[in-house]
């Protein structure tokens, strides 16, 4: 019966189904569904939190996920670059274009533009892939002199752009989203790139993107879902939790809060044990949290976490953050560097050199030679 978790319990809870207990099997599109999305903002970063999370994963593997458009980058849950199944993109762009629209509906309202209009005339401009720039030249001609000027925040780039985009339905095109790719993106509309398909209503969306999170991220709080879908309202998420009736049971946290699961996952025994395992820059199991106690113990916060909102690459030691890691690669040599909060462990030690000799040799393949190092 649901009764109080452990931190332990929900810590082993979160890793279990994040893959990071045992690797998941299956394809790209079915393990990065399994997670509810991967956090994209830098272009190497899914790669990492995949090579994680899936057995024998390849870069070539999820760069033809995303050319045979089964998984798609598009600005999502938080506003945030994501990577998400193809079939997820209906619920998930549904659900977290409610805080777009909320926050860019009084600059429309002053600016006497409709943010439904915009959005439409953005997605016809999209029917073929096209940049911001052009983007901001063709809404500029389109609805003159509404997209600047001072009923628009000052400061604030791209303005057009960002109204037009509030309420979704765009995804990226390769090679955004390819392995080592920086360029600037271009954007398409997602019924040209993915086909037609149904667009639910808010509350289905919400509701079943809820699903989606607790299956891959819960037990979790209110403020943990309202955290990850950046709702404007906790009563939208209320209403969505409830709307999954007999599906969902109730857990009282370690800390006291009151936690949510689907009452068809389980919570695996404290005392699991679990591998070494590397996160990655940005990584979703970090981010996805309002309190991240779970996994980022409180002391380590401010190493890991910088001012600018940066998550630093870490690994973890028996389920926890422990450190830092990073690679450097020159003259054809890449070295994986650890930096440890406190004493590892030996045994755990040797784990993670062996780990991070395999994630090495996967994110500079092209190396001559690849080491491992500590720093004090």
């Amino acid at each position: 019966m649901p009764g109080k978790l452990t931190l332990r319990q929900l810590n082993r809870a979160t890793l279990e189904r994040q893959g990071l207990v045992e690797r998941y099997r299956g394809n790209v599109a079915e393990v990065v569904g399994r997670l509810a999305g991967l956090q994209a903002q830098h272009a190497n970063s899914p790669y990492v939190a995949l090579w994680s999370r899936r057995h024998d994963q390849t870069i070539d593997e999820l760069e033809e996920a995303l050319t045979d458009r089964s998984v798609v980058k598009a600005t999502l849950m938080r506003a945030t670059l994501h990577l998400v199944a193809s079939a997820d993109f209906p619920i998930l762009d549904v659900a977290s274009s409610a805080g777009p629209v909320g926050s860019w509906s009084p600059t429309a309202k002053r600016a006497g533009v409709d943010l439904v209009e915009l959005n439409q005339a953005l997605l016809e401009f999209c029917r073929q892939p096209r940049s911001v720039a052009e983007i901001e030249e063709h809404l500029g001609d389109a609805f003159p002199g509404k997209l600047s000027g001072p009923h628009v925040p000052s400061g604030v780039r791209n303005t057009g752009f960002r109204l037009a985009s509030a309420a979704g339905n765009l995804v990226h095109v390769p090679p955004s989203g390819l392995w080592k790719s920086h360029g600037r993106p271009t954007y398409v509309a997602a019924r040209v790139w993915l086909g037609r398909y149904a667009r639910p209503d808010f509350d289905t969306a919400l509701s079943t993107a809820v699903e989606r999170y607790l299956a891959a991220h819960g037990p979790a709080s209110e403020g943990d879902i309202v955290k990850w879908a950046a709702q404007r309202k906790v009563t939208a998420v209320r209403s969505a939790i409830a709307a999954l009736g007999d599906r969902v049971v109730r857990y009282t946290g370690p800390d006291g809060r009151d936690l949510v699961d689907l009452a068809d996952s389980s919570v695996p025994d404290g005392d699991l044990a679990v591998p070494s395992r590397f996160l990655s820059r940005w990584d979703s199991v970090l981010i996805a949290y309002d309190v991240r106690d779970r996994i980022l113990p409180a002391e380590y916060k401010e190493a890991v976490i910088k001012k600018n909102g940066d998550f630093l690459p870490t690994f973890l030691v028996d389920g926890f953050v422990g450190g830092l890691w990073a690679v450097e690669a020159r003259k054809g040599q890449a070295v994986l560097t650890m930096t440890p909060f406190a004493r590892v462990p030996r045994a755990q030690r040797q784990e993670l050199e062996e780990e991070a000799e395999r994630l090495v040799r996967y994110v500079e393949a092209e190396a001559d030679t690849f080491a491992v190092a500590w720093s004090p």
